[in-house]
């Protein structure tokens, strides 16, 4: 997709496994360097400090099913999409719009959009790390080693080979060094100086 001035449209897709920090990661895009973030849709339970329209658009297992996705999933026993008219929401705002999605979308993504989808696989070496990143965030270790130990979080543990030849393994262990690794990313993709 084009702007009326000619400007190239891209989407930077954000995948890897829970805890890794691919929601962080895309609140600095967001937040450093203009990005705008495609909103998406998911049946999960609602988190106490998200809002609905802006974290996700909460959904019902049956209003899920009435959206026109470009694409959605199963993880976890919930469904998660994205609707076609909100990344072109996105790209209304942006040139530059980002999305964090599993890897099976990674590849849905990138079979539709080919030159115009940049994919970054965020992965931490030590999976204690992401223990405790999980434990913190979805409130104890049972739940945390639930997500782990799920068929969806075993495949997002390494980059599979369907979407190797086309994303960018990203270490965030470390957020300075990730920081310098955005920013030459970014370079290299032609999104700034």
């Amino acid at each position: 997709m084009r702007q009326s001035g000619g400007t190239m449209k891209h989407l930077l897709v954000i995948c890897g496994a829970s805890g890794v920090g691919k929601t962080t990661i895309q609140d600095y895009l967001v937040d450093k360097y203009g990005f705008e973030r495609v909103i998406t849709h998911t049946t999960r339970p609602q988190r106490e400090h998200e809002v609905d329209g802006c974290d996700y658009y909460f959904e019902t297992k049956n209003s899920f099913f009435k959206n026109n996705y470009f694409e959605y999933v199963e993880y976890d026993h919930c469904y998660y999409g994205s609707s076609r008219e909100g990344l072109e929401q996105a790209w209304l705002k942006s040139d530059w719009a980002v999305i964090v999605l599993d890897t099976e979308g990674a590849a849905t993504y990138y079979e539709k959009l080919k030159e115009k989808l940049i994919c970054w696989y965020i992965y931490v070496p030590d999976s204690a790390v992401l223990l405790k990143r999980l434990e913190r965030r979805d409130t104890g270790y049972d739940a945390a080693t639930k997500r782990l130990s799920s068929k969806e979080a075993k495949r997002d543990m390494n980059v599979p080979p369907k979407i190797e030849h086309f994303c960018t393994r990203m270490r965030n262990d470390n957020w300075e060094e990730t920081e310098e690794n955005i920013k030459k990313n970014l370079i290299k993709a032609g999104c700034c100086n």
